[in-house]
């Protein structure tokens, strides 16, 4: 397996587990509106991953895409339990997807040019997640206690 190769695998990898924690994220959440920006997010992580299988049979059409049980890239391990602050899963976010994006910057130095601006397409959009999450946090650090006095806030049509 080539290096390139075992790197687009890890970048599905790392995909994958971030629609898992954003699907996470949204079945822990009360807020409605929250949710419906965690499942957003899912979605998004879920479609990237389709990029990258795409990128992967382009340049490896004859080898089987074997996603690894973990990566190897340094990226920020996310852990939340239910008592956590929400803020503390945003933070967490954050830090991965910038992490994601440097990621996807890197790979895509060694691609063509199509299949790099592919890659720095998906590493610009793993930073609007960044900032995306950062405008979310910051209103929650505002509010976090606020649904806790007033239940039907963010009960959503």
């Amino acid at each position: 397996m080539t290096d390139l190769k075992r790197l687009l695998e890890m970048a599905l990898r790392s995909e994958i587990d971030s629609r898992d924690i954003y699907q996470k994220a949204s079945n822990m959440t009360k807020n409605a509106l929250l949710k419906e920006k965690f499942n957003f997010l899912s979605g998004e992580e879920a479609k990237h991953k389709i990029l990258i299988e795409n990128i992967i049979k382009m340049k490896f059409p004859n080898e089987e895409i074997e996603i690894p049980e973990s990566t190897e890239v340094p990226l920020p391990r996310i852990t939340v339990s239910e008592k956590d602050p929400i803020s503390k899963l945003l933070t967490q976010a954050m830090d991965a997807e910038k992490e994601t994006s440097k990621f996807y910057a890197n790979i895509a130095k060694q691609l063509d040019e199509e299949n790099a601006s592919l890659m720095q397409y998906l590493s610009s959009i793993e930073m609007s997640h960044y900032y995306f999450l950062q405008a979310e946090r910051d209103l929650i650090l505002k509010f976090e206690n606020y649904d806790q006095y007033f239940e039907m806030m963010h009960v959503g049509p």
